[in-house]
């Protein structure tokens, strides 16, 4: 019960930030528009590398896919960095999702720190 109460709890400050962002990015900034641009292709790439670990039968799809043998001991799931192994040499996920999720998060991180630099130098309006 808990779990579903701090997802909902992620999903709607998640949503609150976006909408910020949206509003922020509306009155022209930039930092702000690029950082909500790159926050959600991040989480869409993150999603799309999600995918690859919803296996039913991770056998079948090693043997399937991969045209390799599947190896129970040597089987690794991890989440970050996304990961679901066959063999010690053969993974589901493909190699170039990490990097680039790297980089996206990287750079949202980036625009994120020039969106708050610019939120406190900016001058506010008292009205």
């Amino acid at each position: 019960m808990l779990t579903e109460f701090l997802q909902v709890g992620a999903f709607v400050a998640a949503l609150w930030c976006c909408v910020a962002a949206v509003r922020r990015a509306a009155r022209g900034d930039r930092w702000a528009l690029w950082t909500m641009l790159l926050a959600v292709l991040t989480g869409v790439h993150y999603l799309v590398g999600l995918t690859h670990l919803l296996v039913l039968d991770i056998r079948e799809m090693c043997e399937l896919t991969l045209h390799t043998r599947f190896d129970p001991d040597e089987h690794v799931e991890t989440l970050l960095p996304l990961s679901n192994t066959c063999n010690t040499d053969d993974d589901l996920v493909p190699a170039y999702v990490n990097p680039v999720l790297a980089v996206l998060a990287s750079a949202t991180l980036a625009a994120g720190t020039g969106t708050v630099t610019r939120a406190l130098r900016t001058p506010r309006l008292r009205g």
